[in-house]
């Protein structure tokens, strides 16, 4: 089983109080669960994508008053550069759902740029 969260799981951030805390709870949730299943054989992970570069977040950024500048300031706050390409993330699911991840349960993994590495 692969969740989907948020780097917002690991964070937290102003005006997004709500959201942060339905994130933080997705991790825990993904926690439990990978340890209550493993008896099961059943792994239990998440991915935590941060800025992600899709067709939602492109009309996110357009939307800003200086959408350039709102763009350099989300691909600024990330050690490597640009925004998490929609690949990123798929890729690190067919990981986790492949043999390779077989002894790996329980765990919350960023695929953010190294975002949260630094907070």
């Amino acid at each position: 089983m692969i969740h989907v969260t948020s780097q917002m799981g690991r964070v937290g951030a102003e005006r997004r109080t709500v959201y942060c805390m339905t994130k933080h709870a997705i991790e825990g949730l993904t926690k439990a669960m990978g340890v209550e299943l493993a008896p099961e054989n059943i792994r239990v992970n998440a991915i935590a994508p941060g800025a992600t570069l899709t067709p939602l977040m492109e009309h996110y950024i357009s939307l800003q008053d200086d959408p350039v500048a709102f763009r350099q300031k989300i691909e600024s706050d990330s050690p490597l550069p640009g925004l998490v390409s929609a690949e990123s993330v798929v890729r690190t699911a067919l990981f986790l759902a492949s043999d390779d991840a077989s002894w790996i349960t329980g765990v919350v993994l960023p695929v953010d740029g190294g975002v949260t590495a630094g907070r």
